[in-house]
């Protein structure tokens, strides 16, 4: 199983640590014979594109990103993909967004937005480039993207509320929540008291995963743990180190 493509760079990607992860999510799958498996904060879908499951759901309130996933899925060589996005192109999809689209396809502002934002922070970070100005970090990350649309076939995606998934049964969900105490994700307005009910009420007819860096001790418990440099963090400077996590609730 291969973890080397970088594939969307998004804010709060587990690409770089995906192997670690996925292991251990197959082995529930595999152990327990579950037959669906549910992201509902897909984001740049570096979990599930590796994931083995017979059903498997990526989803995310955030519609353009949906929107563009979904396009990769029917188009793998990104066609709409120009060879070049000047700061210029960026900021007039950028603000052409803020006042409401119509210019640009969904598909179309995620692309802009996520290959060519710095930092995965989508339209938040200003324009991603080299100081050099030797790259082409936009066309690298389309480049990126088309490796991964293979990996993308068989997921279904949608773009809705985690809580949409608040009745299912026998799946096992992955929740990869904006975490506490970091900003700028694309559109994250987390009640974090409401996300920890709803993992407990879910795990009672499910399996469940969830990624962070601290949970309530009493309420959930950590089942693996390792540290890393983070790259590009909302509240974290370049280089400093944070402790990934992964949880499940206490039944």
């Amino acid at each position: 199983m291969g973890f080397l493509v970088k594939k969307i760079v998004y804010q709060g990607s587990k690409n770089r640590i995906a192997k670690y992860i996925v292991p251990i999510i197959q082995k529930y799958i595999d152990d327990n014979n579950i037959e669906t498996y549910i992201e509902p904060f897909v984001g740049g879908a570096n979990i599930i594109d590796k994931i083995q499951c017979k059903n498997k759901i990526g989803a995310d309130i955030n519609d353009e990103l949906i929107a563009l996933l979904k396009y990769v899925q029917k188009n793998p060589t990104i066609p709409i993909a120009p060879k070049i996005c000047s700061k210029e192109h960026y900021m007039d999809v950028r603000e052409n967004r803020k006042a409401g689209g119509g210019k640009y396809s969904k598909e179309y502002t995620a692309l802009i937005g996520y290959c060519a934002s710095f930092g995965g922070k989508y339209y938040n970070g200003g324009f991603g480039q080299v100081r050099t100005g030797k790259r082409n970090i936009y066309y690298e990350r389309v480049i990126n993207l088309r490796k991964q649309a293979i990996s993308l076939k068989n997921i279904s995606f949608m773009s809705c509320d985690y809580n949409y998934f608040k009745d299912v049964k026998n799946c096992l969900l992955y929740l990869d929540p904006p975490y506490k105490g970091t900003s700028n994700y694309a559109k994250s307005c987390m009640n974090y008291d409401h996300f920890y009910k709803f993992c407990h009420d879910i795990a009672q007819n499910n399996f469940v995963i969830i990624s962070e860096y601290d949970m309530p001790s009493e309420e959930f418990k950590c089942i693996w743990q390792k540290e890393r440099t983070v790259c590009q963090d909302a509240n974290r400077i370049n280089g400093q180190k944070a402790t990934e996590k992964l949880f499940i609730p206490n039944l």
